[in-house]
């Protein structure tokens, strides 16, 4: 399905842990000199507006990245994350994953995305001519489904390199394509930093643990050593959400979402991950809870 639109949701607690993550990969990637090739699965658009009626309509942003950047207190630990947002909050804009991407990978790499939202790749094109520059990776835009994209174009000819799995999750397909695709590509790309996004949802969580379990069994298949961290932020208790009727639903508007947090998966994880991600979550729980 292709109607989901992440102009809802942009700057959201489940972006601030991914584009976390995203951004200490990237600059993990960047303290050797030589090139890798990223790929990013399911890009969206880019960039959001958040001053767009569809994030204002659901506040998730304001909850989210505002609510923390006008507080204005963070460690040094997590300014490469925040420095590198300030830098189009002061526009009111929100950068999606290709930007973080664009903004942080280096004019010798590869950056390869893919969005099949027909919409969606018209605006990534426009948004990535709009903000490359000299410095910019050199981009490659797939107008294709992401798992078929990652399964075909891996191992790349860098070797080194990275991969964003971030489907929307509308479909019970997700989850096992996640887990077939993971299994597949870290079997012919043993060195390839791949994370994996992924929502958490009370009524989703035998599916979603699962997902988890097999593709841990999958990558220890592998390399019994292999470096796995599951991260996850969350923003209320699994049994916060109820499922109500829509006639209850429109008397009672506090009913918390569903999605009570986000969890990241990362294979073949660089140094100091864990620990550094864990000192954001807390500093994020900290605030926006």
């Amino acid at each position: 399905m292709l109607s989901y639109q992440h102009a809802f949701h942009a700057g959201n607690h489940a972006d601030l842990l991914k584009h976390f993550v995203l951004s200490f990969v990237l600059n993990s990637l960047n303290k050797k000199d030589k090139p890798y090739t990223f790929f990013d699965t399911h890009s969206g658009s880019g960039v959001y507006d958040l001053l767009d009626n569809r994030s204002l309509k659901t506040g998730e942003a304001q909850k989210g990245i505002v609510s923390l950047l006008k507080e204005n207190s963070s460690s040094p630990d997590f300014a490469f994350y925040f420095d590198f947002v300030n830098s189009f909050y002061k526009n009111n804009l929100y950068p999606g994953s290709p930007l973080f991407e664009l903004g942080l990978m280096r004019k010798t790499d590869t950056l390869i995305l893919s969005e099949l939202h027909p919409k969606e790749i018209t605006v990534l094109k426009e948004t990535m001519e709009k903000y490359k520059t000299p410095a910019s990776p050199l981009v490659q835009l797939h107008n294709r489904d992401g798992w078929e994209m990652i399964k075909a174009l891996t191992p790349p000819k860098t070797k080194r390199g990275a991969v964003l799995l971030d489907p929307s999750y509308e479909e019970t397909n997700d989850y096992t394509d996640a887990q077939k695709t993971i299994s597949l590509i870290n079997k012919k790309w043993t060195n390839g930093i791949i994370m994996l996004w992924y929502p958490l949802l009370a009524h989703r969580e035998e599916i979603i643990n699962q997902m988890i379990q097999n593709i841990t069994e999958s990558a220890k298949e592998v390399n019994q050593n292999v470096e796995i961290e599951n991260l996850t932020l969350c923003v209320a208790s699994k049994d916060s959400h109820k499922e109500v009727s829509l006639e209850e639903l429109k008397e009672d508007k506090k009913n918390p979402p569903r999605l009570y947090g986000s969890g990241m998966l990362v294979i073949n994880a660089p140094w100091k991950l864990k620990e550094t991600t864990q000192g954001f979550i807390d500093f994020v729980q900290s605030r926006i809870i």
